[in-house]
């Protein structure tokens, strides 16, 4: 009688990575990155934060740890700061909007498994080899209301926030979402005490030359959302309307995702 032997696979794992199976191991083909820490406390805070996490769409897959490191996916197009700063025109509006989307899905999660991220900007979201979006960096995120060993940028953060909450990464959101649609940090070329003091009495950039979630990023900055997910439905209505009226003399050269590999060296 044939032995049939059933080998659970870790759910942090795509199917798709698997290239065979034994009885007591199988084998996987994954783009991996190996990330090492100068400070092990970040790197245990990563993994926690991974390990409580699981897998996720839109999330930079986890897969595992090796002695000091910690096993994440290889995002082949860098971050998506790395890939507008080597793009000679702006991937297409449909492109940013998934993008902000996906962030936002991210965050909705994280906030839904008791997890702030900290530190949210174009800085650490990652394109996968379809440019997908998926949020990395949890080295200094927030789990069960821990201190967070990590902090908003400058331009991402209201200065009276003491502690990570929904409203300061939503805050930070917007600003990203800002970067996502300029390339630019929203206070460009401006000191860190100009900048805090500009949010403090409300005086924020002009989002006129956004082509889209100008509303959206206002909202954010003015602490109009009470939740992520409130504010991933207002993304999602504005990423199906602007689908609907794309504007076709920017689509009329497609930007491939390949034409922008991030070579590392």
């Amino acid at each position: 009688m044939e032995r049939v032997v059933r080998v659970d696979i870790p759910p942090r794992i795509d199917d798709n990575a698997i290239v065979g199976t034994g009885l007591s191991s199988w084998v996987l083909r994954v783009d991996a990155v190996a990330k090492c820490y100068t400070n092990p406390d970040e790197r245990d805070r990563e993994v926690a934060i991974y390990e409580r996490l699981g897998r996720h769409k839109s999330i930079l897959p986890y897969y595992g740890t090796f002695e000091a490191s910690v096993l994440l996916q290889f995002a082949s197009h860098g971050t998506v700061r790395q890939y507008l700063d080597c793009s000679h025109n702006m991937p297409p509006l449909a492109m940013r909007l998934l993008w902000a989307e996906q962030v936002t899905e991210a965050i909705s999660f994280l906030h839904s498994k008791g997890i702030f991220h900290c530190d949210i900007s174009y800085d650490n979201i990652f394109l996968d080899a379809s440019c997908n979006a998926l949020l990395g960096d949890f080295a200094g995120s927030s789990i069960d209301e821990k201190e967070p060993f990590g902090w908003y940028g400058t331009s991402h953060s209201h200065p009276d926030a003491e502690e990570p909450s929904i409203q300061s990464e939503i805050f930070a959101l917007g600003s990203t979402f800002f970067e996502i649609m300029t390339g630019k940090n929203p206070f460009e070329g401006r000191k860190s005490n100009e900048v805090e003091r500009a949010i403090r009495s409300g005086d924020f950039p002009s989002l006129d030359h956004l082509p889209a979630l100008r509303t959206v990023v206002s909202n954010c900055w003015r602490g109009e959302y009470a939740t992520a997910n409130e504010l991933l439905q207002e993304v999602r209505d504005e990423a199906g309307s602007r689908c609907l009226l794309v504007d076709q003399r920017q689509e009329q050269e497609p930007h491939s995702c390949q034409s922008c590999m991030l070579r590392y060296t």
